[in-house]
């Protein structure tokens, strides 16, 4: 976890992300680079299954990318 965010894997994690309404950005993760890419600037946490993530109308797969809430 780093300074300022805090990234989301569990379904409790998702949840406080949607009710507490933080802007969660959608990270691809490579081995060669542990700090990732920046994919999407996301948004607001709108569904989540075991599955997939709905941010700001996108759906995203779970196993494939990193999730990272912002604190405010």
């Amino acid at each position: 976890m780093g300074t300022g965010y805090k990234i989301l894997k569990t379904d409790i994690d998702f949840l406080v992300a949607a009710i507490s309404q933080s802007k969660v950005s959608v990270w691809f993760l490579l081995e060669d680079d542990p700090e990732g890419h920046l994919m999407d600037y996301g948004g607001l946490v709108e569904g989540y299954s075991s599955e997939t993530i709905k941010i700001a109308g996108g759906r995203f797969i779970r196993e494939r990318f990193e999730f990272r809430a912002y604190i405010k």
